[in-house]
């Protein structure tokens, strides 16, 4: 008992003391949760910026995702691109990538820019329509039926994958890779056309885009022709191509016309891994 008439004591003969500190402390109380707050929330923004890419980068890709062979509308990691985005109805990207490509597009019109997808998300069957349309020459290539004025399979190959890709080797199989506006290198030679490449060239890697098909060059000597249109998002893609020089040879590329050609001509080594080296 004595000792509570002490501290009793103590406290009335300090009471102008504990009187000022007692008037701090509730602003010092609001600061410290204050903080607090602000901290988880920077943490939720951080996971939300770059949390995707981290999860999707240590994500595993089977070798049919990694071929095409899949239906982009049915996979839990794709969606539909609004119309306000593309040029074409049902098309479909990766989740991650059209966040974005979204946030890229808002950018550009904020600066007089108008940036569309005109092709995205392509799987095994729909590039197996677009090359054996070329191989059998229903599609003119250079204004040429191919099937009629070259003869040679490697020959006739070559020629097509200068602009497209066999079946099971195309980067649109992974739903990270987007053609912008046009893909008619015509295009991008107009002066509309070349302010939009300017502008994707010093802005699109802020998004996580790379241009893979660069100018032909000592860094990239093989491929495909450069593509100003052809841009990849490279915190999936690199996981994605890393995987495919793993899992992938030229014996798993077939099931379509003029497919016997792909180990003749390398296609891994010399198309799929020949890209942009800054994309690397």
């Amino acid at each position: 008992m004595e000792s509570y008439i002490l501290v009793a004591d103590f406290f009335m003969k300090n009471f102008s003391r504990f009187k000022s500190l007692l008037a701090i402390f509730p602003a010092v109380y609001f600061a410290f949760f204050a903080y607090a707050e602000k901290e988880k929330t920077f943490q939720k923004r951080a996971t939300r910026i770059i949390g995707s890419s981290y999860s999707q980068s240590s994500q595993s890709f089977s070798s049919e995702y990694l071929l095409g062979k899949f239906i982009p509308a049915s996979h839990p990691d794709f969606s539909i691109i609004p119309e306000k985005y593309s040029t074409k109805k049902d098309l479909y990207l990766r989740k991650e990538v059209l966040a974005a490509f979204q946030q890229m597009h808002a950018k550009a019109a904020k600066e007089g820019i108008l940036l569309k997808v005109v092709s995205a998300t392509r799987n095994f069957s729909d590039q197996r329509k677009i090359w054996e349309k070329k191989w059998n020459g229903q599609t003119l290539v250079s204004g040429k039926n191919l099937a009629l004025t070259v003869r040679n399979p490697v020959d006739r190959a070559k020629i097509i994958m200068k602009y497209s890709a066999m079946p099971g080797t195309s980067r649109h199989h992974w739903g990270t890779d987007i053609d912008i506006n046009s893909v008619s290198p015509s295009y991008f030679e107009t002066q509309k056309g070349k302010k939009e490449y300017q502008w994707l060239v010093e802005h699109a890697a802020t998004y996580g885009f790379c241009q893979v098909y660069s100018e032909k060059g000592a860094s990239r000597s093989s491929g495909y022709e450069v593509e100003k249109w052809h841009w990849s998002y490279m915190p999936t893609a690199k996981k994605l191509l890393q995987e495919y020089q793993t899992q992938i040879s030229e014996t798993d590329i077939s099931g379509f016309l003029g497919a016997e050609t792909a180990k003749k001509m390398k296609v891994v080594e010399t198309y799929v891994l020949a890209i942009n080296s800054n994309c690397n």
